[in-house]
């Protein structure tokens, strides 16, 4: 123990007050205030003239006022004792009281009499005894019977006495504690205040009953006040006067908070931690001004960042854990949260809420990890790395267990096109072009009842765009969204983009449905009356037990996927769209595979003075998989990219899927640029706009830079949402390993 500032080496406790005196806990951070009181205290303690015994401590809620007055406890190992203060308070809680006492009233007898004070009548005596006893009905008579008795007796009813029981402020001056006196600025009665004025005195005397008390030298007395809060009124100004020292609390700096919760909840993640710190800040710095009654403190910081390291979504948890305990009221949470709004800081707790899953994928609970028998945290591997290995490892670190055992399931054949249907223009090639069914790469429809399906939905996902863009820059300028055609010579293309992509595919799927397989239940239970299916062969036996029962233990997909790949007129170069063909590809099989909603669109900018935007919508995440491969292969360099438009209509669908994870991946190759003036700062701030926006909802964006203007796209999506492909022709090996981290 640090005995820099003990006052009291020389002086004998009795063991109740060594327990009274103050241990630090480990979570405990010592201030600078308490450092500057404990050493002003020690300095001038054996000066007459000078000694500091009287301390006020004012501030808000929270700010560690009570804290400090322990801590002081502590430092100068005195026993620590309190009082706090009400409205209503009077000078016997000053001083103490005279009450009656009873001589014969011992402990048992006392418990008895509180007990039959609780009823009214002999019937409910005799039943509360037995209860309050745990004794039966014949004991709980003998023992009223002889409590009557000895009360009756003359003896045992002329011993009542009178006795002084003191006040924790008496037994504090009488003893020579550190006693903190909490919130005197509530008591109403002025003539209370004078009584105390008279307790601070440096030899001071109090006059009760029993004698004159004189204020024990080693006693120390700590004020501590709240400021302007409701029931406060102007500390006394002679009780003020009275105080050798005083500090003015409020929160203390982001660093000491954020020292102050690792030390209270173990939770180490500065990134969160400073963001939140500033929120505190910031709330409480908006309620003062505002003139709004709650507390945003370092109570509601820690409890806040417990929650977090429980798992709880801070951008919610912040509702019951910090704006509730400010106020609930609708105009007063308003400008709480319009203030957070303008400070952009939520949304950097959603950047640092991202980037966490970006590092580390999804981390599964403790009973999600049993029941996939999983022992131990996969080791951290970096997005270089696994390019690095992705010719020599066909799945990721991040996901590798033991070897799965592939299912023996049908493969599809590749597709075959007779040479009388080839024809030496491929644009002249039939739109609805007769595949055998056996043909058709994940498709159950004809080419011919897939472009019907289209051009209804089309019709319809325009007008979902026209709603989309109705707020933004965008909502003049022409944008058009189109459903890709397919013919012999795409179904073709597809068929050697998917063979190029399935062995990576095959082998990472493999080993992630032998995860999400574990996760089904082993057990099969029959003849429910209710359950997740159908079973009509037991209806035959009229008891109702109708349904089959086998459930996941979590129905909600943890991830959903949206895609955006840059058609504009730059991807030509070195392969580019080639290489975002088999990432698409890639991604696209990976998702049919292991069931993860997809949705992938490709864009351009100005084909026409109409067309401003053009979108590509090649998989809605309510399309199937039908042609998916044929679909791709129709991707091609077009003119310009205004990436603000699809990014906003991808992320507006993404938002509102049922998904633990949520990630939109862009695929691009250079800065936008579109006619008249996109480009610059408009584009920036555009971009930016749709990040802010989306972020807040839980939207994961991960900018993939595949050109030279890698350094531009990272200030323009910002560090967080950024990913360097430097070797384009891994891209799909890279965006599956990436994406495998999340499911």
């Amino acid at each position: 123990m640090d005995k820099t500032f003990v006052l009291t080496e020389e002086r004998k406790f009795t063991k109740l007050e060594e327990q009274m005196i103050w241990q630090k806990p480990s979570s405990h951070k010592t201030s600078q205030e308490e450092i500057r009181i404990a050493a002003e205290i020690k300095n001038n303690w054996l000066d007459p003239e000078m000694k500091i015994m009287n301390i006020l401590l004012e501030g808000d809620a929270g700010s560690g006022k009570t804290q400090l007055a322990r801590a002081l406890s502590a430092d100068l190992q005195l026993p620590y004792t309190k009082v706090t203060c009400f409205a209503d308070m009077d000078k016997t809680d000053v001083f103490g009281a005279l009450l009656p006492v009873v001589s014969s009233d011992d402990n048992e007898d006392q418990e008895l009499l509180e007990a039959i004070y609780q009823t009214d009548s002999l019937q409910g005596v005799l039943s509360v005894i037995e209860t309050h006893f745990q004794i039966d009905a014949n004991q709980a008579k003998e023992r009223l019977s002889k409590l009557i008795e000895r009360l009756d007796s003359d003896e045992k009813a002329a011993s009542v006495d009178y006795k002084f029981y003191p006040s924790e402020i008496v037994r504090a001056m009488q003893k020579g504690y550190l006693l903190e006196i909490q919130e005197p600025t509530v008591i109403r009665d002025a003539s209370v205040l004078v009584a105390l004025n008279s307790a601070l005195e440096p030899n001071g005397l109090l006059n009760i009953p029993t004698g004159i008390i004189r204020r024990h030298p080693d006693c120390i007395v700590v004020i501590t006040t709240n400021r302007n809060y409701q029931g406060n009124r102007p500390l006394n100004e002679s009780l003020r006067d009275r105080v050798q020292h005083a500090e003015k609390m409020d929160l203390p700096s982001i660093e000491v908070m954020i020292e102050r919760a690792i030390a209270k909840t173990n939770f180490t993640d500065r990134e969160y931690l400073e963001i939140m710190a500033e929120i505190i800040r910031l709330l409480d710095e908006t309620a003062k001004a505002n003139a709004i009654k709650g507390v945003a403190g370092m109570r509601s910081y820690f409890f806040w960042v417990n929650s977090l390291k429980q798992g709880q979504d801070p951008l919610e948890s912040i509702f019951p854990k910090v704006l509730y305990k400010l106020t609930t009221d609708e105009t007063e949470l308003k400008i709480l949260q319009d203030a957070l709004e303008q400070s952009k800081l939520l949304t950097a707790l959603q950047q640092v809420k991202n980037q966490q899953k970006l590092r580390q994928g999804r981390r599964i609970s403790q009973d999600e990890a049993d029941l996939r028998n999983i022992t131990e945290e996969s080791e951290e591997a970096t997005l270089k790395s696994e390019a690095q290995d992705a010719g020599s490892s066909t799945a990721p670190e991040t996901i590798e267990t033991e070897e799965a055992t592939p299912e023996k399931t049908k493969q599809p054949k590749a597709a075959s096109i007779s040479d009388e249907a080839e024809r030496s223009d491929a644009d002249a090639q039939s739109q609805s072009a007769s595949v055998d069914e056996e043909d058709k790469i994940g498709s159950a429809m004809s080419l011919d009842e897939l472009t019907e399906i289209d051009k209804t939905k089309r019709k319809e996902l325009n007008r979902e765009i026209r709603e989309s863009l109705k707020e933004t820059i965008h909502a003049k300028e022409g944008t058009i969204l189109h459903r890709p055609t397919i013919n012999e010579a795409a179904i073709k293309n597809g068929q050697e983009l998917t063979k190029m992509v399935s062995p990576e595919v095959e082998s990472l799927s493999r080993v992630i449905n032998d995860l999400l397989n574990k996760e089904v239940s082993n057990d099969y239970a029959g003849g429910k009356y209710y359950g997740s299916r159908f079973n009509p062969s037991h209806v035959a036996y009229g008891d109702l037990r109708n349904f089959d029962k086998k459930n996941p233990p979590n129905e909600q997909p943890s991830l959903a996927l949206a895609v955006r790949v840059d058609e504009s007129g730059s991807m030509l170069r070195d392969d580019r769209i080639q290489n975002a063909k088999l990432a698409a590809v890639a991604l696209s099989l990976f998702a049919e595979k292991t069931n993860i909603p997809l949705m992938l669109y490709g864009d351009s900018a100005d084909l026409s003075q109409r067309e401003k935007t053009s979108i590509y919508s090649y998989k809605e995440f309510d399309d199937g998989y039908d042609f998916m491969a044929a679909k791709i292969a129709t991707m091609k360099p077009r003119q310009n990219n205004r990436d603000g438009v699809p990014l906003r209509l991808l992320a507006e669908k993404l938002s509102q899927q049922a998904a633990d994870t949520k990630v939109l991946l862009s695929i691009s190759d250079g800065q936008p640029k579109a006619l008249p003036d996109y480009s610059g700062e408009k584009a920036r701030q555009d971009i930016q706009a749709v990040l802010a926006d989306y972020e807040r909802k839980g939207i994961l964006f991960i900018a993939c830079a595949i050109g030279e203007d890698k350094e531009q796209l990272r200030t323009l999506y910002g560090e967080n949402n950024f990913v360097d492909i430097s070797d384009i022709s891994t891209l799909s090996q890279q965006l599956l390993q990436l994406i495998a981290r999340f499911v």
